[in-house]
C-alpha cells in the first residue's frame, strides 16, 4: 500500500511544465512557509499556476495526507534550476537545463499555524521519503535539503535546528532498516533507557526531580525550571541530540527524555 495518493494538477508552463524526467539521482525536503495550509490547499494552489511563478514540488505532506500533485517521472520547479551547489545532481533533458530539478524529487511538508512541524507530519513524511528511496533505489545519504542545493532557508526549521534534519534522516535509516525504532536501550552498562524518535507524546509525569532548558543543548542552554516528583506536562515533540534525547514541552522549553525521570499517564 502507497503511502501517498496521487492528484495531479493540469499541465501548465508555470508549476507542471510536463517535461520527462530520465533518472532520480535524490529526493529533496522543503517546507511549504504558509503557516496552516494543508495539502490539498497547495495541490489548489499550485493548480491554478501559483500566481504567476515558476514553482512546485511533486509531494505535499501534512498531518493528514500525502498528496502528489505532479508525477514523479516529470520535472517540478522545486530545487532552483539557476544554480546547484552539488555537481552530482546536474541535469539535463533535452534544451532544458534544469540542474536538481531534472535529477530529484521535491516533497514539501505543511507547516502548522505556529510555524512547526508537526510530529504526524513529520513521521509522515519519513514514511513518504523511505517509499521512494526504496522505489528508485535510493540511500538515505541521497536526501538533501532545499539548503544543501542551493542556500535556501528551506526548511527553516531544519536549517536553524540541523539536529532536527539529523533526527529525520536517523528516522528515515531506521526504517529502511525494518526497525520501528521506538525505543532504545542505552548502548552502556547502565539500564537506562531512551525514548527516541516515535514514542509517544502525550502527558508525561515526573518520578525524579529534573529540570527544563530554553534549547535541547543542556550544556549551552538556560536552565528554566525544577520539576518536582509528581509533575505533570504535555509533551509535544520528541528530539535527537547527538546520541541523547529530549523532550519539547507545550510551553516550548526542552526536557531529557530518561526514563529514569519521567513516565507516561
Amino acid at each position: 500500500m502507497t503511502t501517498y495518493k496521487t492528484d495531479y494538477i493540469g499541465v501548465n508552463k508555470y508549476t507542471r511544465p510536463g517535461s520527462k524526467r530520465t533518472t532520480t539521482k535524490g529526493i529533496v525536503l522543503h517546507y511549504t512557509a504558509s503557516p496552516g495550509g494543508t495539502a490539498a490547499n497547495h495541490k489548489s494552489y499550485f493548480g491554478r499556476g501559483a500566481d504567476g511563478r515558476f514553482a512546485g514540488a511533486h509531494l505535499f505532506v501534512d498531518k493528514n495526507e500525502a498528496l502528489c500533485i505532479v508525477p514523479l517521472n516529470e520535472i517540478a520547479y522545486h530545487a532552483n534550476e539557476a544554480k546547484c551547489r552539488i555537481s552530482s545532481l546536474y541535469g539535463k533533458v533535452g534544451g532544458y537545463q534544469g540542474n536538481a530539478n531534472v535529477t530529484t524529487i521535491g516533497i514539501e511538508m505543511c507547516i502548522e499555524k505556529d510555524g512547526t512541524i508537526a510530529t504526524a507530519t513529520f513521521n509522515r513524511t519519513v514514511d513518504v521519503t523511505v517509499e521512494l528511496l526504496k522505489k528508485y533505489g535510493l540511500k538515505a545519504t541521497d536526501l538533501y535539503r532545499h539548503y544543501d542545493i542551493t542556500g535556501k532557508n528551506c526548511p527553516a526549521p531544519w536549517v536553524s535546528k540541523p539536529t532536527e534534519w539529523t533526527r529525520f534522516r536517523d528516522a528515515v535509516k531506521a526504517k529502511l532498516n525494518g526497525s520501528s525504532a521506538k525505543v532504545e536501550t542505552a548502548k552502556t552498562k547502565s539500564t537506562e533507557t531512551f525514548y527516541k524518535t516515535g514514542a509517544p507524546l502525550g502527558l508525561y509525569r515526573v518520578i525524579k526531580a529534573c529540570s527544563t532548558y530554553s534549547g535541547v543543548d543542556f550544556t549551552t542552554s538556560k536552565k528554566l525550571q525544577a520539576l518536582k516528583p509528581g509533575t505533570a506536562f504535555t509533551v509535544t515533540d520528541v528530539i535527537k541530540f547527538g546520541d541523547k534525547y529530549r523532550f519539547k514541552l507545550k510551553n516550548g522549553e526542552y526536557v531529557s527524555a530518561k526514563r529514569a525521570y519521567l513516565e507516561k499517564v
